[in-house]
Order: C-alpha cells, then sequence, then structure tokens
C-alpha cells in the first residue's frame, strides 16, 4: 500500500484486491480504470486497487471531441488514450496533475520507495514496545482482516526499511534511557573486573569480543534490541538472518 495526501486527504494505492477489501469490506471495485467514474474504486492495468479522484472532460485541439480524464493517485490519464496505461508497480505519482503515459514524473516504486507516513508509524510503535499486532491495527485503523494483519506484520517486518527505522527507533530509546554502546561495554568491563565468579568474567569477555570482532571467522552476525510482541519467526524477519538472538528487553508500562 501506497499513500499520498491530496488537499488534506489521504490517497490510497492498494497492491491487491485482498489488501484493498481488507482495508474496505463492504466497497465495490467497479472494474478496469478506463469505466470508472469520479468516486469509484477501480483496477490499474497491473491489477493495483485505485480510486478515480475525479474524471472530467477536456478540450484539445488535436481532437474533434473532449477527451474523457481520470485523476488517480498514479497521475492524470486520457481515457481514450490507449498508450496510456495506469501501472501500481511504478507507485504514486509525484505530481498527480501531469499526464503520465510515461511515468517519467513517477518515481519506480520497486527501486526508489521510501516508507510512506502508516509504515514510519508502524515502525515507532515497534520500536516503543508495542506488540506488532496491535502496532499494525494502530497505523493502519481501518484493517479489519485478521488473517491479512498477521500476513502483513511479518512481511513489512522483512523490509530493509521497517527494520532499519526499528534499530533506529530502539537506538534513540535506550539513549533517551542512559544506555548508549559504551554505558554497555562499561558495565561488561565493570563484570570482568569486579566479579568473583569466573563464568560472569568469562561471559562479560565472550560478549566484549564479539564487540570487538575477535570471533568472527565467517559473515559478522548482527544482535538486535527487540521487545515484547515479536513471535520467534519476526524476531528472524527483523534481523534478516537466522538464529536471532534476544539481547534485551523493555516492558511496556500499563495506564
Amino acid at each position: 500500500m501506497d499513500i499520498k495526501r491530496i488537499k488534506g486527504i489521504e490517497n490510497y494505492l492498494y497492491d491487491d484486491d485482498i489488501e484493498f477489501r481488507a482495508f474496505n469490506p463492504d466497497v465495490k471495485i467497479v472494474g478496469n480504470w478506463r469505466e470508472g467514474v469520479t468516486g469509484d474504486w477501480v483496477y490499474t492495468d497491473d491489477n493495483y486497487v485505485i480510486q478515480i479522484i475525479k474524471r472530467s472532460a477536456l478540450k484539445h485541439p488535436g481532437y474533434k471531441s473532449p477527451r474523457n480524464v481520470v485523476l488517480t493517485v498514479c497521475g492524470s490519464f486520457i481515457i481514450e488514450q490507449k498508450t496510456h496505461n495506469i501501472l501500481g508497480e511504478h507507485g504514486v505519482a509525484e505530481n498527480i496533475y501531469s499526464f503520465s503515459g510515461n511515468y517519467k514524473a513517477i518515481y519506480e516504486r520497486a527501486k526508489d520507495r521510501k516508507l510512506n507516513n502508516r509504515e514510519f508509524l508502524f515502525a515507532q510503535y515497534v520500536a516503543a514496545g508495542e506488540g506488532t499486532i496491535s502496532a499494525y491495527k494502530k497505523a493502519y485503523p481501518k484493517a479489519k482482516d485478521e488473517n491479512y494483519i498477521k500476513q502483513k506484520t511479518n512481511f513489512l517486518l522483512k523490509q530493509e526499511g521497517i527494520r532499519t527505522m526499528v534499530k533506529e527507533e530502539i537506538k534513540k530509546i535506550l539513549e533517551n534511557e542512559g544506555v548508549s554502546p559504551e554505558y554497555v561495554v562499561q558495565k561488561y568491563k565493570m563484570i570482568v573486573d569486579l566479579s568473583d565468579r569466573d563464568t560472569d568474567k568469562l561471559r562479560s569477555l565472550d560478549a566484549l569480543g564479539k564487540m570487538l570482532g575477535l570471533f568472527d571467522t565467517e559473515k559478522k552476525q548482527e544482535q538486535l534490541t527487540v521487545f515484547q510482541g515479536f513471535t520467534p519467526e519476526q524476531m528472524e524477519a527483523l534481523s534478516g538472518k537466522n538464529n536471532t538472538k534476544l539481547v534485551a528487553h523493555k516492558e511496556k508500562d500499563e495506564d
């Protein structure tokens, strides 16, 4: 799903009809975009789902009769122009009022797509300690289908942009609590210097050694700070690797 705010109103580009119906269970999809009128939800030429923001007539000196034009989150398109195809995979248009048959005004969704506001909000909720399902429902309050929500949370946690945002937000939270990398190293070193138990010293030395890369005989494994609400599968998805290790836990304060 992509979202573009136009004149204070959020306009959506849904990946498919399954995603659309998870948010709009009682709303009809009319058909291909060339059949839609103002307010209709329609399919793009590659089966994404968008809404016709406005359909109007356009007078042009090159045509004897006015052309029908639709304004969408993907741009403006002439219905009678067969070379004008709306492709949801290209994402939302930078300028929806430009005629976008060649997509020069549109960023390439697969390459340049950044987190939209809802995805950013989801990442912030997860980083703050919200359970992943709850975080999704808060970020996407219109989502109703429970199975879809579960699938979507797992999908989002596998996205590089989401993982990066969660890590950054977690780092901010820990730093606000005084837990910096320097603080962690100091505490491990204190255990090594002061502990009477050899097992505690060895564990601390092992942790410090890994931080310094002393035991990296293969590809360095990343350790993530994660919070409550993650299943083992979600923790693995968030790290992007197998054998994810839980290195910290934050309980959420209840009001």
